[in-house]
């Protein structure tokens, strides 16, 4: 009984429902996720909680075991995120511009960039026309066309001085110098790649080296250009995995922009504290960990959903965050605020995804596709003549056309004839006094012919001699024992006297 009961609950491997097949890059996908949460969270826990001192016990705690410990303390374990979008941009985005060219990438970055930063720019514009407060970093925040712009655009981090109306939007310029960077070098990209990262490095070095010689204005650029080696770690990430360099060369590179990290660092390059080289380090091994996991995971639409969304929900949730607490804080306890300010913020996001998100995807997508090279216009309809017999077409000189090979080059070849067809050479001064005359057609391909490629490799016997002698020489009694007599220079020659028959 036992046994039956085995047997029937066994299923068989081919009647188990086969797993879907994976679309997307998971772990990208989990990372993207989990990090655009990661900085939801450290931005109510510090710039609003432990900024204005408000009584929270839960985000001490939780505090106490992430970013205390880990010396995030100023910036929160959300640190961490920054340089893991930095990672994926750097893995993700070299194939897809090298995929789509200069024109075409450039264009969908663009499009994708700039529509939900438009949207965020403007709403920020409106919450402040009506006396509301979005966060601030402590610099300016004047309201007029020309900062509108220049935020909409991301140059107001490269103008002095700066007047930011969104404080998150800091990484996105980075992003774009990182856009330009690779659209610069995608020629060489294309061609090597270990030239092209070497190009990066060498620049970003330059970049840090000169930073305090040309103004202000190029030492903001500078600060910017020291998040690159990030970016340059996930493209040689890339380059690794993809066998487009060798391990020692990604080893090699690797280390390079780890030390050029290390020295913005070291000659602080608008670092606010020393956790930055500690975050990048957690972003690394958290990247290759889910590198080498990802055969182990499944795709999931809670991750899909999430990882779509987190644009939306990196540049909206500080914004939203901020200015309805400050209209519910402090009459509204903490804890009752926070569970209406969330559910309000991923409201706000999904507002922000469909409809300007991903209409500009799709937007980015239609118009940077390559368009496929349309077929060949057909010649119009002619009305086709009745059927009838086919008409006899005129000989082609100096080919030779069969049913069963293609047309062979213009070199006349002799044919083949039967074997007791033998008839004497003709003599060289009667071959070179002869008028030239016409090409000889083969004789048709029988349809049973024997396949001579499946034939094993013999030497075959030699065709017989072209019949070109004149009629008074067909029957000389001593035709066979011509060339017995020592009159060589009476034949002719081997090659003159029959060549092999094509096949």
């Amino acid at each position: 009984m036992v046994a039956l009961a085995e047997q029937s609950s066994a299923v068989p491997a081919e009647q188990l429902p086969a797993e879907p097949k994976k679309t997307r890059i998971v772990f990208i996908d989990i990372g993207r996720g989990l990090g655009a949460l990661l900085v939801f969270y450290s931005h109510i826990a510090h710039p609003w909680v432990l900024a204005k001192h408000d009584d929270a016990p839960y985000i001490s705690f939780i505090e106490a075991l992430t970013s205390d410990p880990m010396h995030m303390a100023k910036q929160g374990i959300g640190q961490i995120a920054v340089p893991f979008f930095f990672l994926v941009s750097g893995f993700v985005v070299t194939p897809i511009a090298l995929k789509q060219g200069t024109g075409r990438f450039a264009l969908n970055r663009l499009i994708r960039v700039y529509a939900p930063m438009l949207f965020v720019v403007l709403l920020t514009a409106l919450l402040m026309a009506v006396s509301l407060h979005p966060p601030s970093t402590g610099q300016s925040q004047d309201l007029n066309p020309l900062t509108i712009l220049t935020n909409t655009s991301l140059v107001n981090y490269l103008i002095f001085p700066q007047v930011v109306l969104i404080p998150v939007a800091w990484s996105m310029i980075i992003e774009v110098i990182f856009y330009v960077l690779l659209m610069v070098v995608l020629p060489v990209l294309r061609r090597s790649v270990w030239l092209a990262i070497a190009v990066e490095l060498t620049f970003i070095f330059v970049v840090l080296m000169s930073r305090s010689q040309f103004g202000p204005s190029w030492s903001l650029f500078a600060v910017n250009v020291s998040y690159l080696p990030v970016m340059i770690i996930g493209q040689t990430i890339w380059a690794t995995t993809s066998k487009r360099i060798p391990l020692w060369t990604g080893a090699l590179f690797g280390g390079c922009a780890w030390s050029l990290y290390v020295l913005a660092d070291i000659i602080d390059v608008g670092r606010v504290d020393t956790s930055y080289n500690l975050a990048m380090a957690f972003a690394v091994i958290c990247f290759l960990m889910g590198m080498f996991a990802e055969d182990k995971l499944k795709q999931r639409k809670i991750w899909t959903a999430l990882s779509e969304r987190s644009y939306s929900i990196y540049l909206l949730h500080m914004l939203v965050t901020f200015v309805l607490l400050q209209l519910l804080r402090p009459a509204v306890p903490l804890p009752i605020a926070l569970l209406i300010v969330i559910p309000v913020v991923f409201g706000v996001v999904e507002i922000s995804y469909r409809f300007v998100e991903r209409p500009s995807h799709a937007l980015a997508r239609r118009l940077s596709h390559k368009p496929k090279t349309p077929p060949n216009p057909e010649p119009a309809h002619e009305p086709k003549p009745e059927p009838g017999p086919e008409p006899r077409q005129a000989p082609v000189e100096d080919t030779e056309v069969t049913t069963e090979l293609p047309r062979i080059a213009e070199n006349p070849r002799r044919p083949q004839h039967a074997p007791n067809d033998r008839r004497p050479p003709m003599h060289r001064s009667d071959q070179r006094s002869r008028p030239a005359g016409g090409a000889h057609r083969a004789r048709p391909v029988p349809d049973q012919a024997p396949d001579r490629v499946a034939e094993s490799p013999r030497r075959r016997p030699a065709p017989p001699r072209w019949p070109s002698a004149p009629p008074e020489l067909h029957h000389q009694p001593d035709q066979e024992n011509h060339g017995q007599r020592g009159d060589e220079d009476d034949l002719p020659s081997h090659r003159d006297s029959f060549r092999r028959t094509p096949r």
